[in-house]
């Protein structure tokens, strides 16, 4: 059936599956979790079984012709609204009033094929505030025969009045088991070692889009090269610091993945000393060398690294002087000994 083919999201499932069965669905829902989860396949599939020809329990049945129409989003009753860029060299994109108020127009008609209009959109908390403003309205007064679902990611960016109006379901990463299947699924056209797929689940942090997205072979060098810095910074070695403030200043591509994976590793350094397992640690490949590494400086040390490491992210973010504040980070790091 539809929602157990989403591997996965136990509970939401559970949830949506009984309303479903008791016909007790909300007007509006907001799916909330970090990203990649599963939260917008669960949405489609959630619009399937609302006009599903031929459900079963409640669940849709996937190969009627609503079911299939949904699926490829020609649906005349499914609406799928996505934030878009203004311009082709915006940054960021949004969800523009613009959006909100056609999606309004085609929610104020009947449902045409379906039982239901559907409603969904995507990285809700991107809206501006004039299309949140406007969304606001319908949430407080919805058409009839309308199922909204808001799909978030950061949902400490929505308007509280909204997510006050829907029912909040929250998802959950991934467990590591399931981000295996799924690469294996995706990655089917491709030789994957076990060793690369292995490496790609432990990292994914529960997320399949970050399983996916992530270059390892460039991971892994900047990973060896951060070990290899901690574990030989000190005032006696300035020229170790200079060197890579100088680097790092000229790969601005790399800052946030260097900066990240500073984090990362100082976290579980940090962690190891305060006598954590390695089931608790993100690098645990490579774990047996962070211990022994954790044990030359105290938690307390790891801990003002760790807060160098953050304000050189915040100052990077503006327009600091990198070299300068790559070198006051390491420089930091040696006084944290």
């Amino acid at each position: 059936m539809a929602f157990d083919r989403i591997l996965g999201q136990e509970q939401p499932k559970k949830i949506l599956k009984n309303a479903l069965q008791s016909s007790n669905i909300a007007h509006a829902y907001l799916f909330h979790g970090q990203e990649s989860i599963g939260k917008k396949q669960i949405a489609i599939e959630l619009a399937k079984s609302l006009n599903c020809a031929s459900p079963i329990k409640g669940d849709a049945c996937d190969g009627c012709i609503s079911c299939r129409k949904i699926e490829n989003r020609t649906h005349p009753d499914f609406f799928f609204i996505e934030p878009t860029k203004n311009t082709p060299t915006a940054r960021e994109a949004v969800i523009k009033i613009e959006a909100i108020r056609e999606l309004q127009r085609k929610l104020a008609f009947h449902p045409y094929e379906g039982n239901v209009k559907v409603a969904i959109i995507d990285n809700a908390d991107l809206m501006n505030l004039q299309a949140a403003n406007s969304f606001l309205k319908t949430l407080e007064e919805p058409p009839l025969a309308t199922i909204l679902i808001l799909i978030s990611s950061n949902p400490f960016k929505l308007l509280p009045t909204l997510i006050s109006r829907c029912q909040t379901i929250q998802f959950q990463p991934l467990t590591q088991e399931n981000i295996k299947k799924i690469l294996k699924e995706i990655m089917t056209e491709e030789k994957i070692e076990n060793d690369t797929l292995a490496f790609r689940t432990l990292r994914s942090r529960g997320s399949v889009k970050k399983a996916l997205a992530e270059d390892i072979e460039n991971i892994v060098n900047i990973r060896k090269e951060i070990v290899s810095l901690l574990e030989t910074i000190s005032f006696d070695r300035m020229d170790v610091v200079f060197s890579h403030a100088k680097s790092w200043a000229n790969q601005s591509d790399q800052w946030e993945l260097i900066l990240n994976e500073l984090m990362e590793l100082v976290r579980d350094l940090a962690f190891f000393q305060s006598g954590c397992t390695e089931s608790e640690v993100y690098n645990r490949d490579i774990a047996e060398r962070l211990k022994l590494l954790a044990s030359r400086r105290t938690v307390n040390s790891w801990l003002k690294i760790f807060t160098a490491i953050h304000t050189t992210k915040i100052a990077l973010s503006g327009n600091a002087n990198a070299q300068l504040f790559f070198e006051n980070m390491l420089i930091d790091f040696c006084e944290a000994a």
